[in-house]
């Protein structure tokens, strides 16, 4: 499973692109036409163009408001250490939470921010180069304070669209409803399964191959 590359590490393998679903056309995205679309294009460049240089931290402040704190809620619960933590959580939150606990040592959750996180992540190959570097943006649509894009991953379009909100005079990448999209995936899947999402999570985590940042150090 991927993700689209700026959703940093915490939601790892949460979303699914449509070209490890079906087959899907590969897609010519135009230039942004207005200054709006040029400066939301931006953002998303410059997000990629960060975690292609190993740069985790520097996503964060392009992330909204909303953004940081699901991020925060899913690094809190992680931290907690127990199932109480991870209650209020929607599944791809928890999935997320239950991720960072199997890739990342107590001892280190504790200590590290979020911007820790992310670089920790990014060193650890969370996101491959390859996916980071075949990501794109399609056209872009822009509507008052909010905007979206295609997102594109080896030039096929992703399942969700890559959104943006304004804050303070300044486009910031929202990535809320990616983990809404998947916590419908995940609820989907659990209620095929007959688990419970929790079990569905856990089984799903065990069957990821073991990444570098869990090996004994």
């Amino acid at each position: 499973m991927r993700i689209p590359a700026f959703v940093l590490f915490l939601a790892a393998a949460t979303v699914p692109t449509i070209a490890a679903v079906s087959p899907a056309p590969v897609l010519a995205a135009p230039p942004p036409a207005s200054p709006e679309e040029r400066e939301v294009a931006a953002v998303f460049e410059s997000a990629r163009s960060a975690l292609a240089q190993k740069r985790g931290a520097a996503v964060v402040p392009m992330l909204s408001r909303a953004s940081v704190t699901k991020l925060e809620a899913v690094r809190t619960a992680a931290r907690s250490g127990g199932d109480s933590g991870l209650t209020t959580l929607e599944p791809a939150e928890k999935f997320a939470a239950m991720g960072l606990r199997r890739y990342v040592s107590p001892s280190d959750l504790r200590r590290m921010s979020l911007s820790e996180l992310a670089d920790h992540g990014i060193r650890h190959g969370w996101l491959g180069p390859n996916v980071i570097g075949s990501s794109g943006l399609g056209p872009v649509r822009v509507k008052g304070d909010r905007a979206s894009a295609l997102l594109l991953v080896d030039n096929r379009p992703a399942l969700v669209p890559a959104d943006f909100v304004r804050e303070g005079g300044a486009w910031k990448i929202d990535v809320t409803n990616v983990f809404t999209f998947g916590s419908q995936m995940l609820k989907g899947f659990a209620a095929m399964s007959g688990k419970s999402d929790e079990v569905y999570i856990a089984d799903l985590l065990e069957k990821l191959p073991a990444k570098p940042a869990a090996m004994p150090r």
